[in-house]
């Protein structure tokens, strides 16, 4: 329930005492579990109270009312008898809902409609263990204290909590926990210097006071801290967040202008008074331990710039919205980035939308009329002009632009509206058309006096204008959270750019319930990348934008949306579509032209990848027919190859498609050396072996041939060319796949890692059932082992389709640490697969969960499970406990709820 008052309980509360009254032996008929929030403020405290006092009753709340995913209504009641029911609708548990209002609910049954009501009771079974949501003793004063304050905090309107609040401690938010995962990560391959990358408004300040608590923990005491930013303000808000996460009041000083610190362990200093002191010289490059500095794409000013290239911490974070900046500086140079180049920590902007961190978007793409066939993208110069000369004095583009926006909202002096141009020329012109057509509007470029251009954002926030018309401006650094309307008026491929602008109306404000993002597209040449631009807000690959377009977006962030008028939509989806169909033909002959270009020596694998923006699943087509696939075969078919290549090689090339999902970096480590000279290899170990017979038998298609790893070996090594794309296809794999994976506990014998993905020809050689001279048939969902008493557990959930009322739920990640299963029909309790389960405590037998999304998919190794608890039977269903967490991106990808 949202919300529950005293109204309605007392409605219902001589009923729910009498079921869960209990007897002589403290046993009741019923047991009751209510889950609700404060959101809003509306929850009565005396209503909770009554109902977590019945016996055999626990009530569960959310003290997180600004952004808790709980908004649904709904009644669950299971029966012994199988013969369950549910009333799902709008009632809350109240007077109104339950008496007096107009509600709209439904009912379905266990029975009738089995699929409905195993969906609904996974939702509930998932955030009934969801840390958001704490268990209230109405007895233990702390928990009263703290339901009262979060009460008051969401009816007065305060800001929302830093973390998520919980009755005893702060403790990260999900989205807050993956960062720091991610920054674990990252340092556990020695890359200390992180760069934390998140939109503004998602709070990167508390995940780095978080990061430190945790660093803190990890060596028993608080580390010399120094936190950096170029504003006072900054300072005090990062100061109080850090007092916040690590229950200390006193924590820290403050440096700056106007604050004198009493001592430099914890220091939060501005960058101007760290160098009028001379701090760093006087103390050392390497006192502080952690230094984290805040607004760090500002580090490439002189001073800045001097301070983190001196400062030498065994942590350093830096902490930004936009790590690109407009005049081309690199900011990455100061940080140790990923193996790909990208930020160690970042938090998408689809993810962040779906969290309700940020304001939703609507988005409309309107056709403006033009051809932009002839425009030279990817030559920013050059671009840019051309652009400038086509929209510049373009008066009935204008005349669109402004008809579209009106059409679009009610009334355009109620908006706050910021619109992007291509060129100073063009922002003047578009400046003095909307003032023409009555709509008051600023412009404010580079050449805007200061005054002006600090007089603009507080016009435009008091209604005095309705838009500001800028160039780029305002596509970095700046915050105005109250605006609520963008309009893109130059077209653009750059996804950063798209991204950015975007982003400007994003931040939360008190009345803003979305941001109108209005967007002008017309003709453009073969080629033109809109699926980098919408897969930057969205977050949906290649193929998934190109169905959405075509079909309609069923799948945005939460509460986004997103519409194309017609002529625009049929623009983009044959791009889109030229885009996506990547026929070998063109991309033999974008090969050929690239390697005239550069020299055919200088062309590899990776650059090619980089330089056209493709995919390796645009070289390596698991659906292809023939030899179409495969770096040596696109290399042949090039003519960068002469000759003819042999059948094998052409197989091989082919089949190293099979190999795209692997992220295990030793994998890839592996057959790097191998690559070299396959011929003189020598094996060193029984796992290294395993590793190769792995590798053989997911490259070999063919499940009647078997062979030694040395087989393997030979076959590779007469094969130049396929030796050279096996290291640059190792070469791309290792700069995505970084991660660092633990041997997978009970079946350390095997080259499995914990958490690493698999397909099901690897783990079937990994653990014995096939051998170098076997390859038996499986298509069972269980593998025992009997001679380890090891039961593999196989399980796909079929995700991709789990998004309409036919799909249930059976299978699913409750909480980072218990999974639910339900097993094949002919499990029972009383069978002898039923019992071995249900005995696993007194018979010796461990279970190993592998866990995929959907056929075709890689399955994941979850690790050894127990079984919790057990329900029915022919199928069983079974709660199993994991013995090792799930990642939180795992999590999400294995749970029902959409963001978990």
């Amino acid at each position: 329930m949202s919300f529950i008052t005293v109204s309605g309980v007392r409605k219902l509360l001589d009923r729910l005492k009498a079921i869960t009254a209990t007897d002589g032996q403290g046993r009741s008929q019923a047991s009751v579990r209510v889950l609700t929030t404060t959101y809003t403020g509306a929850t009565d405290q005396k209503a909770l109270n009554q109902l977590a006092e019945l016996p055999n009753c626990e009530v569960r709340v959310s003290l997180d009312g600004r952004r808790t995913r709980l908004h649904a209504k709904a009644w669950l009641f299971e029966r012994d008898t199988g013969f369950g029911s549910a009333y799902v609708g709008s009632a809350n548990f109240s007077g109104a809902a339950l008496m007096g209002g107009l509600e709209w609910t439904v009912k379905f049954t266990q029975h009738g409609q089995p699929d409905l009501f195993s969906r609904a009771k996974a939702h509930f079974e998932t955030l009934w263990l969801d840390t958001e949501f704490q268990p209230y003793d109405p007895n233990n004063s702390e928990h009263q204290a703290a339901l009262r304050s979060a009460l008051k905090r969401e009816s007065t309107q305060y800001d929302a909590p830093i973390g998520l609040p919980t009755f005893f401690d702060l403790v990260p938010k999900p989205f807050q926990t993956d960062i720091l995962e991610q920054l674990d990560n990252e340092r556990a391959h020695d890359r200390t210097r992180n760069l934390l990358v998140a939109a503004t408004g998602t709070g990167k300040t508390v995940m780095a006071a978080f990061d430190y608590r945790r660093i803190a923990r990890q060596q028993g005491g608080q580390p010399r801290l120094l936190f950096v930013a170029h504003r006072e303000e900054i300072l005090k808000q990062a100061r109080h967040t850090y007092r916040q996460v690590l229950h200390d009041p006193n924590f820290g000083d403050l440096l700056t202008g106007h604050h004198d610190p009493e001592q430099h362990n914890h220091l939060f200093a501005t960058i101007q008074s760290l160098q009028s002191r001379a701090l760093l010289a006087q103390l050392g490059a390497d006192y502080w331990q952690v230094v984290v500095i805040d607004e760090c794409h500002h580090i490439e000013a002189k001073g800045f710039e001097q301070f983190v290239t001196a400062v030498e911490p065994a942590v350093l974070l830096g902490l930004t919205a936009t790590p690109e900046r407009q005049d081309g500086k690199n900011i990455l140079r100061h940080f140790h980035n990923r193996p790909d180049g990208t930020p160690a920590a970042q938090l998408r902007l689809w993810h962040a939308l779906d969290l309700q961190l940020l304001a939703p978007f609507e988005y409309y793409g309107c056709d403006d009329g033009e051809d932009y066939r002839q425009v030279s993208w990817g030559q920013p110069q050059l671009e840019q002009q051309q652009l400038s000369n086509l929209l510049t004095g373009n008066q009935m583009r204008a005349r669109t632009i402004i008809n579209n926006w009106r059409n679009l909202v009610a009334d355009t002096s109620q908006c706050k509206a910021l619109a992007f141009c291509v060129s100073v020329a063009h922002a003047e012109f578009m400046t003095e058309q909307f003032n023409q057509a009555g709509i008051r509007a600023r412009l404010v470029t580079g050449n805007t006096n200061r005054d002006d251009r600090n007089a603009a954002p507080r016009q435009l926030q008091n209604g005095e204008i309705n838009v500001i018309v800028t160039v780029d401006l305002y596509n970095e650094g700046i915050d105005l959270p109250f605006v609520d309307t963008l309009l893109l008026l130059r077209p653009t491929q750059s996804a950063t750019v798209f991204q950015q602008q975007i982003g400007r109306g994003l931040r939360l404000y008190e009345g803003k319930e979305s941001c109108l993002v209005l967007d002008f597209v017309g003709q453009y040449q073969d080629g033109f990348r809109f699926d980098t631009l919408y897969s930057s807000i969205t977050g949906l690959s290649r193929r998934e934008i190109a169905d959405s377009v075509e079909h309609g977006f069923a799948r945005l962030p939460s509460g986004c949306h997103l519409q194309l008028h017609k002529t625009a939509r049929e623009h983009i989806l044959r791009s889109l579509k030229q885009a996506i169909n990547q026929n070998w033909r063109r991309l033999q002959t974008e090969l050929a032209r690239y390697a005239a270009l550069k020299g055919s020596n200088q062309v590899s694998l990776n650059a090619f990848l980089t330089d056209h923006d493709l995919e390796l699943e645009d070289i390596y087509r698991s659906h292809s027919t023939n030899t179409n696939s495969g770096w040596t075969n696109l290399l042949r078919a090039a003519g960068l190859i002469t000759g003819t290549g042999s059948t094998e090689e052409a197989y091989f090339s082919k089949r190293f498609a099979a190999l795209l999902h692997q992220d295990d970096p030793a994998q890839w480590e592996l057959l790097t050396q191998i690559a070299e000279d396959p011929a003189n290899y020598r094996i060193t170990s029984d796992q290294e072996r395993l590793r190769l017979q792995m590798l053989a038998y997911q490259i070999d298609s063919n499940t009647k041939a078997t062979g030694t790893a040395e087989s393997f070996l030979k076959r590779l090594a007469s094969e130049p060319h396929t030796r050279q794309e096996l290291k640059a296809l190792a070469e791309v794999q290792q700069t995505r796949h970084y991660h660092t994976f633990k041997h997978l506990p009970g079946l350390e014998q095997t080259p499995l890692r914990l958490h690493a993905a698999y397909q099901l020809r690897e783990i079937l050689t990994a653990v014995g059932r096939w051998t170098e001279d076997s390859r038996p048939e499986f298509r069972e969902g269980v593998l025992r082992l009997h001679d380890e008493k090891t039961e593999l557990i196989f399980i796909t959930l079929d995700k991709s389709e789990a998004r309409h009322e036919g799909v249930a739920y059976h299978d699913y990640a409750i909480s980072r640490d218990r999974f639910h299963w339900q097993t094949q029909n002919s499990a029972g309790p009383s069978t002898e697969a039923g019992k071995r389960y249900l005995e696993q405590k007194t018979n010796g037998w461990q279970f190993q969960l592998f866990v995929r999304t959907q056929k075709g998919a890689p399955y994941r190794a979850l690790g050894p499970a127990q079984v919790l608890s057990s329900q029915g039977g022919k199928p069983m269903s079974i709660t199993l406990g994991l013995e090792f967490a799930l990642p939180e991106r795992l999590f999400e990808g294995f749970s029902v709820l959409r963001a978990a």
